[in-house]
């Protein structure tokens, strides 16, 4: 390296000049010789302490990205790029805890790397030819090359599957019933068993369960999200002082507007609010599913009967509610997280959870015709 050279020299010029001291009298070459090792040694510590290249920082090298002028044929159409996200809005919906100390040092990079996505809408990618070389094309890591590996067993693996559909293996459901009952049978001081609508014994629901607040909702109105292809903004009363809840849902690849507007809906109500694309979304309607995934999965919206009404809260059975967790409580210890996952219809279409109906003041919560689904 250019420092440990330098360092060299410079020893070597001292050792000169200690030798040339020596014949002008022993003392002054004693001096001149401690001066000498003092030298060597600080170079030394100098280019074993000091890098010999420094990294450029990721958003002084995007920057120049961003700034470069190359020949590449503009887009005579670009798209208007969306607003830049929140970091912290997007560790909310993620359920992820960030440190503001984190949220300010991912901020800028995160943004400066969507700031060099977005300027490829910029550019008419039909157009461009591979010949062009950019500066940041020397930024590419030294990588090995790919070394493809054949699986010698894949017939024999796909033949003994019974959930293979070219070109995916599915994995197989878990019974959840199974898993849960598994679970209680591990627990010996697990809570009192009771039967279950379907005549099974189930575990009655914790504190964690019984605080979700889960009301009624009444759908006044559905419109496409404006900057998010797959979201509906719904318009949903649930009798509250400040009016009707404002609710974003992805359901636009499974069913109409109209298959939403006028029903009565299950809201999860006491979900922190999440920003989506741009809009508070302050709730959740919940829908059951088949499992599958893509255009092939079926989702149904859960409602509640014509004579429920809009408020009400909703009851596991016959077991009386607790007062409502808080939204941030909710967040933190992941309350809703541990709740879903034993959410299924059983085969009548109605929504339990471990076997237990979810019920209103005129009956269960159903869907239209799924059994055994899972909801969220």
């Amino acid at each position: 390296e250019p420092r440990v050279e330098m360092a060299s020299v410079a020893s070597s010029n001292a050792n000169v000049r200690a030798l040339a001291a020596s014949a002008r009298g022993p003392a002054r070459a004693d001096a001149r010789r401690s001066a000498a090792r003092r030298t060597r040694f600080a170079h030394r510590v100098r280019a074993s302490a000091e890098p010999a290249t420094e990294l450029v920082p990721l958003e002084e090298r995007l920057a120049i990205a961003l700034k470069e002028d190359t020949s590449l044929p503009p887009n005579p159409n670009p798209l208007p790029p969306p607003p830049l996200p929140d970091l912290k809005d997007l560790a909310e919906m993620a359920f992820l805890e960030v440190s503001e100390e984190e949220l300010r040092e991912w901020t800028p990079k995160v943004h400066g790397v969507l700031r060099w996505m977005g300027a490829l809408n910029e550019v008419d990618l039909a157009s461009a030819e591979a010949s062009v070389e950019l500066y940041r094309d020397s930024w590419r890591m030294p990588l090995r090359p790919d070394e493809v590996v054949d699986f010698a067993a894949r017939a024999d693996m796909y033949a003994e599957c019974k959930t293979w559909e070219k070109p995916y293996v599915k994995v197989p459901k878990v019974d959840k019933k199974e898993a849960a009952a598994e679970a209680e049978g591990a627990d010996a001081d697990a809570a009192p068993a009771i039967e279950s609508a379907d005549g099974e014994s189930a575990a009655a629901p914790s504190e964690d369960v019984l605080g979700m607040s889960l009301l009624v909702g009444k759908v006044l109105s559905v419109r496409p999200h404006p900057d998010a292809e797959k979201l509906y903004i719904e318009e949903v009363d649930c009798a509250e002082e400040g009016g009707p809840r404002t609710i974003c849902s992805g359901l636009v690849p499974y069913m109409s507007a109209s298959d939403i507007e006028g029903r009565n809906v299950v809201v999860v109500a006491n979900l922190k609010p999440r920003n989506m694309a741009g809009v508070s979304s302050a709730g959740m309607l919940l829908c059951a599913n088949d499992g599958g995934e893509g255009d092939e999965r079926t989702v149904q919206l859960l409602t509640a009967p014509e004579g429920a009404v809009a408020g009400e809260r909703l009851t596991w059975g016959t077991f009386a509610n607790v007062e409502p967790h808080g939204a941030n409580k909710v967040a933190k210890k992941k309350l809703w997280e541990k709740t879903q996952p034993d959410l299924i219809v059983n085969d009548r279409n109605e929504a339990t959870w471990k076997g237990i109906v979810l019920t209103s003041s005129a009956g269960p919560v159903t869907c239209a015709s799924l059994k055994g689904g899972g909801i969220s």
